[in-house]
């Protein structure tokens, strides 16, 4: 009998303790909710203190402790979770996001490379390896998460497709420029129908209203075989429909390469319906598939040297890609 009641009394024990863990853990999920985090904590901590391998209290209370900014406390929670499971994948994925808080993101890769390999369904891990890739020079993986990522249904993945991958386009002939990241470009325009494609680039803290400088990338779909004099002079004509005064200047061309292309500029001291000048540098490429026409544009009645020089430089890196 004595035997008896001694396994009742532990069987209660064990019971009473497991209730006592899941109602501090929701009672945290309450507050939690409310974004009372600091109150959250408290029960997060009584959860662990009733049971010290909940790693569901570990993990809530780190996600509290990142939103307080408390990142020392959140990657050690992180830390315990992973160590208590790890295939928590959460978990991997908010300890990278405490680095990208800190700005490591260097640091962030390894956790955000073990989310993927969990569960690259994760919401929005593509996207955030795919920016500390483009960030960190490795340009071509960047556009692989973005891809993937557009592929599983982020809605994010086009804005970071535009910016950080040219007018790549997921199948078939695209041109690949490089926009630098240091000027901080963003998409002000992106457009598409069955005869062309077209990006227009921004600096960031402006408008396709008011701008300095200005980027623009367009396809021509079908257009093949246009000579390269005839491609500049087609542009000319039609700058001087809205300013008569417009100057053009050839300054380079190639048409014994396999995808010729020109450069050259269109300088305009005023337009009809405004009398702010603008000068633009192009640089127009023969595909096999479409006609791409790219110019950077300034506010100016001339381009200055350097500027010139850089812009140059710059669509020499473009290139013709297929996939």
């Amino acid at each position: 009998m004595k035997k008896t009641l001694t396994t009742f009394a532990i069987l209660c024990s064990l019971t009473v303790f497991g209730q006592t863990t899941e109602e501090h853990l929701q009672n945290g999920i309450s507050k939690h909710k409310q974004q009372d985090f600091k109150g959250a904590i408290k029960d997060y901590d009584k959860a662990i203190k009733a049971d010290k391998n909940n790693k569901d209290a570990y993990y809530n209370r780190g996600t509290c402790e990142l939103a307080l900014k408390d990142f020392k406390s959140a990657m050690t929670d992180f830390s315990k979770t992973i160590e208590l499971d790890p295939k928590f994948v959460k978990a991997y994925y908010s300890r990278a996001t405490v680095f990208v808080s800190q700005e490591k993101y260097v640091e962030a890769l390894p956790d955000l490379d073990k989310t993927i390999e969990l569960d690259p369904t994760t919401p929005n891990v593509l996207t955030l390896r795919g920016q500390i890739r483009a960030q960190t020079g490795n340009k071509k993986g960047a556009c692989e998460d973005f891809n993937k990522a557009k592929e599983i249904g982020d809605k994010q993945a086009d804005k970071y497709i535009n910016q950080f991958c040219g007018n790549e386009q997921q199948v078939g002939e695209s041109l690949m420029l490089d926009w630098p990241e240091s000027e901080n470009w963003k998409i002000g325009s992106n457009q598409e129908n069955e005869q062309m494609a077209m990006l227009e680039l921004i600096h960031s803290n402006e408008t396709l209203e008011n701008w300095t400088e200005f980027g623009s990338m367009m396809s021509i779909k079908g257009a093949k075989n246009i000579p390269m004099d005839k491609a500049m002079n087609m542009m000319f004509e039609q700058a001087k429909q809205n300013s008569p005064k417009a100057k053009l200047t050839f300054i380079e061309k190639d048409e014994s390469v396999e995808y010729p292309w020109i450069i050259f500029t269109i300088e305009s001291p005023n337009f009809k319906n405004d009398k702010r000048p603008e000068s633009q540098l192009w640089y127009i490429v023969q595909g096999k598939q479409a006609l791409y026409t790219n110019f950077r544009a300034v506010k100016q009645a001339t381009i200055p040297t350097d500027i010139k020089d850089k812009w140059i430089q710059f669509f020499k890196t473009g290139k013709i890609v297929n996939k």
